[in-house]
């Protein structure tokens, strides 16, 4: 078996791991957030105060001085009140739920961010780390059916675009003329141009460097990025005639209907063993026949987050109404749990490889349980800072709270002071190519490093070096105000 044969059988015939493990994996992000809004306050509140002063300073301006308490008085030959006189208004001052509950939130949602990078980030670490042997193999992605960690990749890039396109964020508008919905679909085309012309560069390069690929992934010449390509101008080229809002209803008829052509018509065993039923790898659709027909599921998956969107950005302004919307959706989560335990014992088992009915319920159930607990971490960081359990003016990334009037105690900034070195942020603001540098690293430690018989502490070393170096990248060229976007 030559080395290339050997890392591809490496990452083939693999089974996957259970749905509740992956969640529990996916738990991690969250609490991470969390951890570091309790944590950084504490180790880093001095340093942030001194630099805020300083830039104020530096820029001519005053922080706003707090007024006089309504307790203390005017006339300095007055002796000072008693500790035990000032504890009575300092208890009347605590802040009560129904408060908290109606404290206007700005517009900003940070846990959408927060989402968006996370799914690029753990992308990033896994399509390296797949390679050693450190990487537990029921996390790569698996053969036929099964749900491997990395089988989400694909179905979270798809929401986390579904869900800040413009027909989610109510910023599309549907051309009235058959002209105007070609122009459109043609500006669709352009806009993908960036994923068309990656992923035909990955295809030359890979096939010119004789690279190892897993062709029962999306087959001999397609990838991830044709993927992507296509299920953009396919939504665009649907919703210019039937309107965002049709999209719940078009990810269930699409859903639906792919599910029975598979089970049905014949499709799933086309896609899954080739015309002949001999695995036949000839001409360009059976070559590439799970990247075109799984297209259609994932377009299903598209339509879906899109309507996740369009609930995301729905108008709300206080805490309360935020809450409500979390809890909305971890309820709908776990209707979407119920609904793939029943697909997978009456329909048939999760495939990334067709992106069937299951899969794509798996989707809605593994990126609804990371954007919903995101935004209860947010809600949780702004309750204790109300509470005053958390210096808010310190602490990055929170949801930012308005001021209101006649209290300096809650006049706050709506926007974080502090230079916004945040990981999340800068992986944000660059997308794209973060995710290309790290498909570029990737293929450079592959070249020059064996593997397959890496010590377990050298492939920890190497992943770590990889991923800080992709890090360091992104957040130099956040910092500076750089985003690498020349579409």
């Amino acid at each position: 078996m030559s080395y290339k044969t050997e890392k591809e059988a490496f990452v083939s015939n693999l089974n996957g791991t259970t749905v509740a493990e992956i969640a529990l994996v996916n738990a991690s992000a969250p609490l991470a957030v969390l951890l570091r809004a309790v944590v950084i306050p504490w180790l880093f509140g001095q340093m942030y105060s001194k630099f805020n002063i300083g830039q104020a300073n530096k820029n001519g301006s005053t922080h706003r001085k707090p007024s006089k308490p309504a307790h203390t008085h005017s006339n300095p030959s007055k002796p000072a009140q008693t500790h035990s006189n000032m504890s009575k208004p300092t208890q009347t001052q605590s802040v009560s739920l129904q408060t908290i509950l109606d404290r206007k939130l700005s517009e900003t949602v940070p846990f959408v961010t927060n989402y968006r990078a996370y799914a690029n980030i753990a992308t990033a670490i896994c399509i390296l780390a797949v390679d050693f042997h450190i990487f537990p193999r029921r996390f790569a992605k698996a053969e036929m059916y099964g749900t491997g960690l990395m089988d989400a990749g694909v179905g979270s890039f798809v929401v986390s675009n579904a869900i800040v396109s413009p027909e989610a964020r109510g910023k599309y508008r549907m051309a009235r003329s058959l002209s105007g919905k070609l122009s459109n679909i043609a500006q669709s085309v352009r806009s993908t141009a960036p994923l068309w012309m990656i992923g035909l560069s990955r295809m030359v390069v890979v096939k010119a460097l004789d690279y190892q690929e897993h062709v029962t992934e999306y087959g001999v010449h397609w990838n991830f990025f044709f993927t992507l390509a296509v299920v953009r101008v396919l939504s665009t080229a649907v919703l210019q005639f039937t309107g965002a809002g049709m999209s719940g209803l078009l990810s269930l008829v699409l859903a639906v209907q792919y599910q029975f052509a598979l089970s049905n018509q014949g499709l799933q065993e086309f896609v899954l063993h080739g015309s002949d039923g001999r695995d036949s790898r000839r001409g360009f659709l059976d070559a590439n026949r799970e990247g075109i027909c799984s297209c259609w599921g994932f377009l299903a998956v598209y339509f879906t987050g899109v309507e996740l969107g369009r609930f995301i950005f729905r108008k709300r302004s206080t805490v309360q109404q935020w809450l409500v919307g979390c809890v909305q959706l971890l309820v709908s989560c776990g209707v979407f749990w119920v609904l793939l335990v029943l697909c997978e014992e009456y329909v048939e088992p999760v495939s990334r490889r067709t992106a069937n009915l299951p899969y794509q319920l798996w989707m809605m159930v593994y990126n609804i349980q990371i954007i919903g607990s995101m935004l209860l971490v947010d809600l949780v960081v702004v309750i204790a800072a109300e509470l005053r359990l958390l210096k808010r003016e310190y602490s990055p990334r929170i949801w930012g709270v308005e001021p209101t009037t006649g209290d300096s105690k809650d006049a706050v900034p709506t926007e974080q002071q502090l230079p916004d070195w945040c990981l999340l942020s800068a992986v944000n603001r660059n997308q794209l190519f973060f995710f290309l540098l790290a498909n570029l690293l990737t293929g450079a430690v592959n070249l020059c490093v064996d593997t397959l018989h890496t010590e377990p502490f050298m492939a920890f070393c190497i992943v770590f070096a990889y991923m800080l170096q992709l890090c360091n990248v992104v957040v130099v060229l956040h910092a500076r105000n750089i985003s690498l976007k020349f579409w």
